[in-house]
């Protein structure tokens, strides 16, 4: 059924299901081996794709088809509904090319990373034992066909595993997200939930979220170990009498699958993170590291990190706890996902709580970081908190990555500051964040922050009632221009002129290094008093 990270078309279409993708010609037939989907526009340059899934944007011709053919693509997917299909159907079957459609409201995103998380749990545990991953699919199918109810199986960090695709079985927006996204969408009722399907024996039912429809989950157990949950939505139609028992049965079938898959799954991602962790810090061999992400050692790249604002300072003898690792393995998987897809070059994976990325400098363009934000989004959705990304700058080949690491580590400090607006940043557009973050610690502990000039003015006003502070802060953030400041602060230019020459009083406002320290001890001083965090 798969071989080599490919599967079958026969797998692929069954397990994706007719709302996903539907077949147009399949000159081969079902038995045709396809690996990596490949995101292509029309009026791209065609390289050797060999064996791959080439989703095509845009409106596809015939000569598409052929230069497919010899490119080694085993399947083209084509936007269902956009015309007659039959000069494209003539041409696959002349080709020996597969021809596919997505649906239409489908996005090639979504599309690229259903068939990503198929490869993921079937190809690389096909042959494991003589159980067949891809019989995940086939276990969803029979379960869904057996109780009346749409299924889905999940691993214990809520991936979506595998799902039934039999037709007519109503399923809500939560199991769409879920199979649309790899990973059922956070709700604050889901720890509960899970914990009690976790916590029992036997099929239990859940009701929330109360907006979505019942379930009926039950525990995935080898050796009283908890490896996932399988879970049946009941729609209009009540579930067979015996949907329990069925539950219970098809979780004892799905014990060694997910124990294999689990096992395989996190031996890799131990082996990728560790190694993305010696590029990062620049020891081992970088030349057969860089290779084994598909970089070349003399290329320059740049790396990009990600975090959230919500973390806890870092420090180089720091710990990560355990929900930042979590969530970094998630955040990287995303990642690796939406770079795979649009065909950035990347090492990608989670280093001591962080999410990394070594990008082949080719991709440092504006494409990575529209995709990058793009990634945050959907991060952010599904794990909550307000997630940021530094890009260090670009250096000259994969064994000066630990300098651009350092750079990122640093970008992504002032992202997640006070003093840097946005999602993501660039190392060399940030070096005045960077500053004022280094000024807000360094006078942490020191009085200068509170002191003269600023500390006058401030003793002036609650003397004797008056805004002169404000007044400075409008004014200086006017460039001392006192028609618009007092436009601001809806004065007349007189009257904040009459005010400055009070201030001017108090202290010496003409000299350009105290108006440049009043500038420094306002903005740091508005930061503390908000209590944002520093991203230190």
């Amino acid at each position: 059924m798969s071989a080599d990270g490919r599967v079958t078309l026969g797998v692929l279409l069954d397990s994706l299901g007719a709302e996903a993708v539907t077949a147009l010609c399949l000159p081969s037939g079902r038995q045709t081996l396809v690996g990596a989907p490949v995101i292509y526009g029309s009026d791209e340059p065609m390289i050797a794709f060999d064996g791959a899934l080439l989703l095509v944007t845009g409106k596809p011709e015939a000569a598409l088809l052929e230069r497919a053919a010899s490119a080694g693509v085993a399947a083209v997917v084509v936007r269902g509904g956009l015309g007659d299909p039959a000069p494209l159907v003539e041409t696959a079957r002349s080709t020996g090319v597969a021809l596919l459609a997505a649906a239409p409201g489908l996005s090639w995103g979504q599309l690229y990373a259903l068939v990503d998380a198929l490869l993921a749990v079937v190809a690389p545990a096909a042959d494991l034992g003589g159980v067949q991953a891809a019989d995940l699919f086939a276990l969803a199918n029979q379960v869904a066909t057996r109780v009346g109810g749409a299924v889905a199986i999940e691993d214990l960090a809520m991936r979506v595993l595998a799902y039934s695709t039999v037709g007519g079985q109503q399923i809500d927006e939560l199991r769409r997200e879920g199979i649309l996204g790899r990973r059922v969408p956070e709700h604050p009722t889901h720890p509960e939930e899970y914990a009690a399907v976790l916590r029992s024996e036997e099929a239990v039912w859940s009701y929330e979220p109360r907006e979505y429809l019942p379930r009926l989950a039950i525990a995935v157990r080898a050796r009283g170990e908890a490896l996932g949950t399988i879970w049946v939505v009941q729609a209009d139609t009540p579930l067979e009498p015996d949907a329990a028992a069925v539950l219970a049965e098809a979780a004892k079938t799905a014990a060694p699958h997910l124990a294999r898959i689990s096992l395989a799954a996190d031996e890799a991602r131990r082996t990728r993170d560790e190694w993305l962790g010696w590029l990062l810090r620049g020891v081992g061999p970088v030349g057969e590291l860089a290779t084994s992400f598909g970089l070349h050692p003399d290329e320059p790249v740049a790396v990009v990190a990600i975090g959230t604002r919500e973390a806890e300072p870092r420090t180089a003898q720091s710990t990560p706890r355990r929900t930042d690792i979590f969530a970094a393995t998630h955040a990287g998987d995303l990642l690796r996902t939406a770079y795979a897809a649009y065909r950035i070059r990347a090492a990608v994976g989670a280093v001591d709580g962080r999410a990394y990325a070594i990008v082949a400098a080719g991709s440092t363009a504006p494409l990575l970081r529209r995709i990058t934000a793009d990634t945050l989004g959907q991060i952010t959705d599904r794990l909550g908190g307000e997630w940021r990304a530094g890009i260090g700058r670009t250096v000259g080949s994969v064994a000066q990555t630990p300098i651009s690491a350092r750079q990122a580590g640093e970008a992504l400090r002032a992202m997640c500051g006070p003093f840097a607006g946005g999602e993501v940043g660039g190392h060399e557009e940030l070096s005045a964040a960077l500053f004022l973050l280094d000024v807000a610690g360094s006078m942490k502990t020191r009085p200068a922050l509170l002191g003269e000039p600023l500390s006058l003015v401030v003793q002036h006003d609650a003397k004797h009632g008056t805004d002169y502070v404000h007044s400075l802060r409008v004014w200086l953030a006017a460039h001392y221009d006192v028609p618009r400041a007092a436009e601001t602060l809806s004065l007349h230019p007189n009257t904040l002129r009459y005010r400055l020459r009070r201030i001017g009083e108090l202290i010496a406002l003409d000299d350009p290094d105290v108006r440049l320290v009043l500038a420094l001890q306002l903005r740091l001083g508005q930061v503390r008093a908000s209590g944002t965090n520093s991203g230190e």
